[in-house]
């Protein structure tokens, strides 16, 4: 149990739980949903929502063109996420490299967004095994294909890696296209 605006439990043992959610209003309207959450050995090693900028996390891109920055326009949770906005050829957010404790598997779950998007535009997620020499993207965000203007949210392995660096890229041509990522 708990209140206010951001609730949270810890649970001491692995397994399934079922999770109630109750809102209630000012005015003492409630509204509740149930969600099963089963807690396994996943381990956090990496997390990057943009609600405190964490410019330790990322490597920044030195093109000369717009750069990724948290912004307050949109988010998929809280209030910030990270953005590109206006004209960008592959400008790139990449992590630093990620230690997996140990690990060789990897579940990568984010959110992403895009505005306006015309043909041949996109947000691409890649992922690097060797200290960033080469590059495999894993998703893409499409223009013209993928719906816009509204949060997507992915859940991608990689499995078999010693080492693991994230990066998102994104190619658009106008002042009023968007891109947005979040929940990293």
């Amino acid at each position: 149990t708990g209140s206010g605006l951001s609730t949270n439990h810890v649970y001491p043992v692995l397994g399934t739980y079922t999770v109630v959610l109750t809102v209630t209003d000012n005015g003492g309207l409630t509204h509740s949903d149930t969600l099963m959450v089963t807690v396994n050995t996943h381990k956090v090693v990496f997390f990057d929502d943009f609600e405190v900028f964490e410019e330790v996390l990322w490597i920044p891109d030195n093109q000369n063109q717009n750069q990724w920055f948290p912004s307050s326009q949109r988010a998929f949770d809280g209030l910030f996420s990270g953005e590109v906005h206006g004209s960008a050829l592959d400008v790139t957010a990449t992590s630093i490299p990620i230690d997996l404790q140990g690990r060789n598997n990897a579940t990568i779950e984010f959110s992403w967004f895009f505005l306006r998007f015309d043909n041949h535009e996109y947000v691409a997620f890649d992922i690097s095994t060797d200290g960033g020499s080469t590059w495999t993207e894993m998703a893409r965000l499409k223009g013209n294909i993928d719906l816009g203007n509204t949060w997507h949210t992915e859940n991608l392995t990689a499995e078999n890696i010693d080492n693991l660096q994230i990066r998102f890229r994104v190619t658009m041509s106008k002042t009023n296209e968007v891109a947005n990522v979040d929940r990293i």
